[in-house]
């Protein structure tokens, strides 16, 4: 494959930041390409120019370095809930699951998953079955395997090495799970057998008799977290981002969540999963940090304008 983009230097990039932004003083955006990089820094002068017909004009420096900061700030608090959901997930299932199945190992052990993820369609129950067979189910026992041999990042794991107490024994779920990502809870979560999918729900979010229908939806809530948390994870912008479609819940009403691969679908997912106390918490910072703002949040479409009065309507799980 050839490579024909050649590379570019810190005063070709100040330039090329014109196509974006209006500006005459060089000098701070010459500093901010220094420590931010010309690719990240045209995401947000990309994303402004989208906004020229709503503005009224081209985005000047002012508003795209409040753009920025606001973007940073909005990171940070959305990472703080993705971590709290992902956490308080991983504590369910280790929890629930563990005692459920009396096997402090369960995860290793393929009676506990249904392959074809109960599919029934031919192709797509095919393809499920052939990816846990031949890359998922491999790759977790690689996973933990790894974990117990790799002494100088995990010293804390000796007692599960030649010579410790336990190293005849397999990582235990509530171990090897401190350890795990995301990406793997959650699809290991898909492949879970059915009765130990609702198993987790019951154990989690008491009060509810769950269905088939709902752990569907979950699989796209835990896949919205786990996305944003990585876009969040590796200071990628997430205002104007779209990324894997979100089901929403039968019980709320239709316009909660009127699209559903943006900004605003990956908070429903977060209301829906994290507990409660959490989830009226986010609502009530992530109001606090616009109207802080110095951007018109809902004037450059970051967030529905109703978006507050929304997210209060959505049921907890």
């Amino acid at each position: 494959m050839l490579n024909t983009e050649l590379p570019i230097d810190l005063e070709q990039q100040v330039s090329l930041m014109k196509r974006y932004v209006s500006f005459r003083q060089k000098k701070k955006f010459r500093d901010f390409l220094t420590y931010t990089g010309y690719f990240r820094a045209s995401r947000y002068g990309k994303f402004l120019l989208t906004k020229v017909e709503t503005l009224g004009f081209k985005a000047d420096s002012k508003l795209f370095f409040s753009t920025y900061d606001f973007d940073v700030q909005l990171r940070q608090l959305l990472f703080k809930y993705c971590t709290k959901a992902e956490i308080f997930f991983k504590s369910n299932v280790s929890n629930a699951l563990s005692l459920k199945t009396g096997d402090a190992a369960f995860y290793l052990d393929k009676q506990y998953y249904t392959p074809s993820k109960g599919e029934r369609f031919k192709v797509t129950r095919e393809k499920n079955t052939r990816f846990f067979g031949k890359k998922f189910y491999p790759s977790l026992r690689d996973k933990e395997e790894q974990l117990r041999k790799d002494v100088v990042k995990h010293p804390e794991l000796k007692e599960y090495r030649k010579g410790g107490s336990r190293h005849k024994n397999l990582l235990p779920v509530w171990a090897a799970f401190t350890y795990f990502e995301m990406g793997t809870i959650t699809m290991m979560y898909s492949y879970l057998r059915g009765d130990l999918r609702k198993a987790v729900l019951d154990y989690a979010y008491p009060g509810r008799n769950y269905k088939k229908e709902v752990t569907k939806q979950i699989d796209t809530w835990l896949d919205a977290i786990r996305n944003l948390r990585n876009y969040c994870a590796h200071h990628s912008m997430v205002i104007g981002m779209t990324s894997s479609v979100v089901i929403p819940d039968k019980r709320d009403p239709q316009d909660v969540l009127p699209t559903d691969t943006d900004l605003y679908s990956r908070i429903y997912a977060l209301k829906k999963l994290l507990p409660q106390k959490d989830a009226d918490a986010l609502g009530d910072e992530l109001s606090k940090l616009i109207s802080k703002s110095k951007i018109d949040v809902y004037k450059i479409g970051i967030l529905p304008d109703n978006w507050k009065e929304m997210y209060d309507r959505i049921n907890y799980l």
